[in-house]
């Protein structure tokens, strides 16, 4: 497996704070007198993103509706837009919109993004990392503290998440810590994990933000001990690369007549991403507007643990890159059977 210490280390900071200036690809020419010069273009960019955690970066523009920043100037013409946000429950639901052109630009799974540069022969890029890993182990037996504690007992995740990023990411965990008799289990709902782990009929589950929070507070409700453990954590110990879990795909086709209204939109998602880390009190209320996360004491405890980034440019081709070749040497048929060439990423 490649190493990837660089970027490594840029990620475990941004996990704390992002650095907004890597995600800055999209800046206004040079001369301020060229951009007050330029003619003004405006474009309707239909967006889209999953509720939970890949759509919380996205909710200020979502539901602004307009240019939030800058808008992009190339001197001769200055972009700027008009959004139409589009949330959907699964990924499948996004890979059809996306396919169909019902979709421009969305937030998705690094995985899906990979499979999707496949099934459309090419027609999608990657153009920022949204997200870093998002998973949480709840355990109420009192002998899971790490990974490293799992060994003879069953990880019940949701049936949701099987087949997808959670799945490959808990996986590579328990294979890297040789963990031979630990067993993986996707027989029941969310809700369904939700009820048995407060009943006592299940005891370790892994969920990601909202729900690991949404079930904390049920088992506080209940009077249950229970220990948290941070997937994310359990990942960087075994492995040098990041977990670069949420991304921002554009369609190709779209993006070749539409470039300055793109480098617009991701001067928007810097700012959006932005206030998702430090604007809690506008983020939540946007959030629960569009539905993102069902309600304001929910979002305003899962937002700060759903590693929110925006890394755009090289950084984020190096560190989509390493993810996907460890997934690819994880379970190939999780990225699509094979990594994608250079022309999956749009490094500005």
């Amino acid at each position: 497996m490649k190493t990837i210490s660089r970027i490594a280390a840029v990620f475990m900071s941004l996990a704390m704070v992002v650095s907004l200036a890597a995600c800055g690809s999209g800046k206004t020419g040079d001369a301020s007198s060229a951009a007050n010069d330029a003619k003004t273009v405006s474009t309707e960019v239909k967006v889209g993103a999953l509720f939970g955690p890949t759509g919380v970066s996205m909710a200020k523009l979502a539901t602004e509706k307009a240019t939030i920043a800058e808008a992009y100037s190339d001197g001769e013409n200055r972009y700027t837009n008009t959004y139409v946000a589009d949330y959907v429950d699964e990924p499948t639901q996004m890979v059809a919109k996306i396919s169909s052109g019902e979709v421009d630009i969305a937030c998705v799974p690094t995985n899906l993004a990979a499979k999707l540069y496949k099934v459309t022969n090419g027609n999608i890029k990657v153009a920022a990392v949204s997200t870093l890993g998002v998973l949480y182990l709840i355990d109420t037996s009192g002998e899971v503290k790490s990974a490293a504690d799992l060994n003879g007992r069953t990880v019940y995740a949701p049936s949701s998440v099987q087949g997808s990023n959670p799945e490959y990411i808990l996986n590579y965990v328990i294979a890297k810590n040789n963990l031979t008799d630990t067993k993986v289990s996707f027989e029941f709902t969310v809700d369904e994990l939700t009820a048995k782990i407060v009943s006592g009929d299940v005891q370790t589950i892994m969920v990601p933000e909202p729900k690991a929070t949404a079930i904390k507070g049920q088992l506080k409700k209940a009077e249950k001990e229970f220990a948290v453990t941070d997937v994310q954590a359990e990942w960087n110990k075994v492995c040098d690369t990041p977990i670069a879990q949420g991304v921002v795909v554009v369609r190709a086709d779209w993006l070749k007549d539409n470039e300055g209204a793109f480098r617009t939109f991701l001067n928007d998602f810097a700012a959006s991403s932005d206030a998702a880390l430090n604007d809690l009190d506008n983020t939540v209320a946007a959030v629960v507007e569009l539905g993102v996360i069902p309600n304001d004491a929910l979002a305003r405890q899962a937002i700060p643990n759903c590693n929110i980034v925006c890394v755009t440019g090289e950084d984020m081709k190096t560190s989509v890159a390493g993810f996907i070749n460890v997934l690819l040497e994880a379970d190939p048929q999780s990225v699509g059977g094979a990594a994608p060439d250079d022309n999956f990423y749009y490094v500005g």
